[in-house]
């Protein structure tokens, strides 16, 4: 089965660790980060966040986001070394929903981001192109397929795929807590908010060969689908179609070959109605899933990961994979934006 592409570097930085191995294994671990955070709702009550104290915590918003993003795009290109130099590299930057709006008479946070990271990964990667991307969660399963097939017709020679998500802003805050949606003892149908950034390199087999860089897992299926039920609106999310063809679709290629997942990271938080979509999924897929069916959802204990959360699935499953501590050689990362969107990605242990 050749992969669509390897992983060969990651970078995070997430409330439970500032590098990818910190976040990877403290999360096996079932570490926590929730804490009363310096933000508070409509009524003036602190709320429960997962955020960065090594932070400026009057730092806020977009300009928070790209502190986030500029550390984990660090660590990634650290990683690579002097081999980034010579490599043909495109980078795309999954953000939320929000930060793609255009202030009236302003600039679109996104578009500003994406120049700010491109001039700093200037030194480490010289011509860097860099598209940017705000379909939220989901945003990196979209994007991946056109970076795999640029990868695989030798367009270019590295991917550099990227989220970053925060919560840590008083217009974000607000906005969810005027849709009910933020976390406290009497509103359990919620998120915790939260704040990380991730960034996976990707390379053709070949290429991470000549490079003499290390294969940290395979990416072999990617999929993505739209669902009908949303946080805004009643449709049941118990139809799941979107989300239980695009498992099946991924997944595929490992089926075809006998092989089955028993590793699942996911995006979901505390909000029932994508419980129910994955419960309703789960079962109607079944059969393409093997013990342990280890499945994990990082944003119940690190809050909220928002347009970060397929980049932070494959940072954890790099390290996991890398060191050791994977509960099984094949994982499925799975995310939902709040348009609708679903995407799911499936990563094996290097072969």
């Amino acid at each position: 089965m050749r992969p669509l592409a390897v992983m060969v570097a990651a970078g995070a930085v997430t409330p439970i660790g500032l590098r990818s191995i910190d976040t990877a294994f403290s999360h096996r671990a079932a570490a926590a980060a929730m804490r009363e955070a310096p933000l508070v709702d409509g009524s003036g009550e602190p709320i429960t966040m997962c955020f960065l104290p090594t932070l400026d915590p009057l730092v806020t918003g977009a300009q928070r986001a790209g502190l986030l993003a500029a550390r984990a795009l660090g660590e990634a290109l650290e990683k690579l070394g002097p081999a980034a130099r010579g490599l043909r590299m495109q980078m795309t930057l999954c953000l939320d929903e929000h930060l793609g709006q255009r202030p009236p008479g302003g600039e679109a946070p996104a578009q500003r981001l994406g120049a700010e990271l491109a001039a700093r990964a200037e030194a480490h990667a010289p011509e860097l192109a860099v598209k940017v991307s705000t379909r939220g969660a989901a945003a990196a399963g979209f994007a991946l397929p056109e970076l795999c097939d640029a990868l695989g017709r030798g367009a270019i020679d590295a991917a550099l795929l990227g989220g970053v998500h925060t919560d840590y802003d008083p217009a974000r805050i607000a906005a969810l807590d005027a849709a009910g949606r933020i976390f406290r003892p009497d509103n359990l149908d919620s998120l915790i908010p939260g704040e990380c950034a991730a960034f996976v390199v990707l390379m053709r087999p070949e290429v991470a060969r000549r490079a003499q860089l290390r294969d940290l897992g395979q990416i072999v299926g990617v999929a993505t689908a739209h669902e009908r039920a949303r946080p805004d609106n009643d449709e049941s999310a118990f139809q799941a179609a979107g989300l239980t063809a695009a498992l099946r679709s991924a997944l595929a290629p490992l089926s075809e070959r006998g092989l089955r997942v028993g590793w699942m990271l996911t995006d979901l938080t505390f909000e029932t109605f994508r419980h129910f979509e994955l419960q309703a999924a789960s079962v109607r897929t079944q059969h393409l899933f093997c013990d342990p069916q280890q499945v994990e959802s990082p944003a119940q204990r690190i809050g909220y990961l928002g347009a970060a959360a397929i980049p932070l699935h494959l940072a954890i499953a790099s390290e996991a994979f890398a060191r050791g501590f994977a509960p099984h050689p094949c994982a499925v990362s799975l995310a939902g934006s709040d348009g609708g969107e679903r995407a799911v990605v499936v990563v094996a242990a290097p072969g």
